[in-house]
């Protein structure tokens, strides 16, 4: 689910769905009363909480993931790939590579979530902007801010994208949920008789989601099944690079200590999976210190394999 538009209720709705868990790319979560967040300062802090919510010894603590926002996370995965690549802007990797690398990165990364059958709830700003029809003439239209790139990404996998608007009436202003698309906005949802419009609450949402599955399976022999897993625990303090290089060391000596010929391939394929293929663990810098912690985690959980 995509909600667009400032203050107009979206972070404070999507943690009333089930066991929420608010991945937070933005200050300012102190102030829902109750809510578990987990800051997101960066990718790697991303990724270690895919790791985590695999975890089957808390699958009952969350149901629910929300990424707030999906605009950020994405900035914060183009940072991860330069600096994994070793580049300042993604546009220096060679041959225009870098863009297929992070559009993979982000897609793969969102679509865990789902895969691990958790509700996912995606929030993005809006934007008005200009575009050219057919013909040349210029339009405006409110969409999100995320590019365009990881917005195809958010957009196909989103059942219900909805625009929500604060809109002045005779009892005062009410903040409105655009679920059907227009020239004027985008929205758009994948049940067919979810309403156009609703007024925006929790209760409203998932009472018209439930009445577009029940008409669906009264008139088109739809059959509903839901069923929840969900995963977490804290993610580490972050560890200075000299002793993460020291540590992720020990961890590959040990490794090989075990089983030199059959751990090696295993270690090396770690390594490659978080620098690149080709790339070198004794070549890393301190740039790559979000790779190297990644790297780190996936040893450690080899070494446990092993023992």
């Amino acid at each position: 689910m995509t909600k667009l538009e400032y203050k107009t209720g979206k972070t404070s709705n999507a943690v009333k769905f089930p066991k929420p868990l608010l991945l937070a790319t933005e200050k300012g979560y102190n102030a829902l009363s109750g809510v578990m967040a987990q800051p997101i300062n960066k990718w790697a802090d991303f990724k270690k909480v895919l790791k985590q919510l695999k975890d089957p010894r808390a699958h009952e603590l969350y149901e629910t993931i929300i990424l707030d926002t999906a605009d950020i996370l994405f900035d914060l995965c183009e940072k991860y790939i330069c600096q994994r690549e070793g580049v300042d802007k993604i546009g220096d990797i060679p041959y225009g590579a870098g863009y297929g690398m992070l559009e993979k990165e982000y897609d793969e990364a969102l679509r865990e979530i789902p895969l691990m059958d958790y509700g996912l709830v995606m929030i993005s700003h809006s934007e008005d902007k200009e575009f050219k029809d057919e013909n040349g003439e210029s339009y405006n239209k409110i969409v999100p801010t995320l590019p365009k790139r990881p917005r195809k990404i958010v957009l196909r996998m989103a059942d219900i994208i909805g625009y929500s608007k604060i809109v002045e009436t005779e009892e005062g202003n009410k903040t409105y949920l655009y679920m059907r698309g227009t020239p004027r906005f985008e929205a758009g949802s994948r049940w067919k008789y979810t309403p156009d419009v609703i007024e925006f609450n929790y209760t409203n949402l998932t009472n018209a989601i439930a009445d577009a599955i029940e008409k669906a399976e009264k008139e088109e022999g739809a059959e509903v099944v839901d069923e929840h897993i969900n995963v977490y625990k804290p993610v580490e303090e972050e560890m200075p690079f000299d002793e993460l290089i020291k540590e992720t060391t020990s961890v590959i000596q040990k490794l090989m200590e075990k089983d030199e010929e059959g751990n090696a391939p295993k270690i090396t394929k770690i390594i490659e999976s978080h620098l690149g293929k080709g790339r070198k663990f004794k070549d890393v810098t301190e740039e790559q210190a979000d790779m190297v912690s990644l790297i780190l985690d996936d040893l450690k959980d080899l070494l446990k394999i092993e023992q």
